[in-house]
This record gives structure tokens, sequence and C-alpha cells, in this order.
């Protein structure tokens, strides 16, 4: 049994760790919000959590039926961003995809997606990273009729780096059944302000149009 004092001093840790989470996650809104607008061309799509569970339950769902790993959506969260001009949830060849990629701690493992994380598990967090990657999807070749982005085409991509390994410029290409797509990542204790953040994104841009052929506003592919 855990004595009320040593409850006590737990539930005071809780209570800092709450206030430090919700600093964190609004600080990557607003930085989530900030690359968006690095990308005008693009409007939102879709987001999706990429820690091998669903995002928070809506409130018609009972809760207590959940994993509590399910209420800790920003963990490892994908934001989604496709072309105003393009053809949106339906792609044709040639159009993109910008998925914002944050990862808050690397060392979690979910050797089996039926079973619930346990921490203890995970690597230390000394050892482990928090990332951020700024990725692109382009069609390079004509989807069947009635492919989305969601399910069909960016879901069953694979992340760049999952598979290629980065170029001295820290680029990662992948050329993958209809689609390229290119990657960059960055560690988030570089993201120390706006103008880091608006240096990346537009160093990521650079690279991308380069490879990718697209041209994003204010960059010229070459």
């Amino acid at each position: 049994m855990t004595d009320a004092t040593t409850l006590s001093a737990a539930l005071t840790d809780v209570r800092h760790a709450y206030r430090v989470v919700a600093d964190y996650q609004r600080r990557c809104l607003d930085m989530l919000i900030l690359i968006g607008q690095q990308f005008p061309e693009t409007r939102f799509y879709n987001w999706k959590t990429s820690n091998g569970t669903a995002a928070t339950p809506p409130a018609r769902v009972d809760p207590r039926t959940f994993w509590g790993w399910n209420f800790l959506p920003l963990h490892q969260i994908s934001l989604l961003l496709v072309q105003n001009g393009g053809g949106g949830s339906f792609p044709a060849v040639g159009d993109w995809l910008v998925e914002v990629r944050i990862i808050t701690d690397s060392g979690f493992d979910i050797p089996d997606t039926r079973i619930e994380p346990n921490t203890a598990d995970f690597t230390s967090v000394e050892a482990s990273e928090s990332m951020m990657s700024i990725m692109i999807f382009k069609c390079a070749e004509q989807v069947p009729d009635g492919h989305n982005w969601f399910h069909h085409v960016w879901g069953g991509a694979s992340w760049p780096a999952d598979i290629a390994d980065p170029d001295d410029d820290g680029l990662v290409y992948l050329e993958d059944g209809s689609l390229v797509s290119c990657q960059m990542d960055v560690p988030l204790e570089q993201m120390t302000s706006k103008e880091a953040v608006k240096e990346f994104c537009s160093r990521a841009k650079r690279l991308f149009s380069a490879k990718l052929n697209i041209e994003f506003e204010g960059t010229v592919a070459r």
C-alpha cells in the first residue's frame, strides 16, 4: 500500500508534469501554425497520431474503455497539408502533400499493438530524442480512381527515413510506388525561436524544390 505522504508527493509531481506538458503542447501547436504559414500554397487536410494508437476518444465514447496512452495524442503527431490548387483528397499526377511530424519521445516501443505500452520498458529519456520532420510526398504516377491521400496514397507510404539514408545535406529521398518523397529531420531543441523554425523550413523547401521539381512560393525549383 502507498501511504498518504508518498501519494501526496507523487501527486505533486503529477501536477508539475501536467503543467509542463500543457506548455509543451501549446508550443508544439504554435510551431505547427508557424510551419503551415511557411507553406502558404497549402491548406489543412488531416492529422493523425503515429505512435500506434488512436487519438483522444470523442465525447460520445466511454473513455474508460481506452488506454491511458490514447490521451497523449501530441506524443507523436502528423499534420497533413494539401496544396490549394491540387486535387484535394484525391491526388492527380504532380500533386503533393506536406507532412509535419513531431516525435516527442523516440524511446517509445509498442511491440504488440494489442497491449498498452509500459513506459518502464522504453529507452531511457536520456538516450532518447525529440525530433521534428517535414516531408513532401508527390504523385509521380496516376493512382487508381477513388484512392485518396489519407487512406490509400499517403496512408500506404513509407516514411523516407525508414527506408533510405540522408545525403550530405540531411535530405532523404525515396521512390516508392507511385510516389516520390523527401524528408528533413531536426532535433526539437534546435527550434528555439520563430526565426529558427522559419530557417529550417526555408532550407527544407529549397532542397525539396530542387529534388522534386516543386515551385513553392518564394522558392524556384532548379
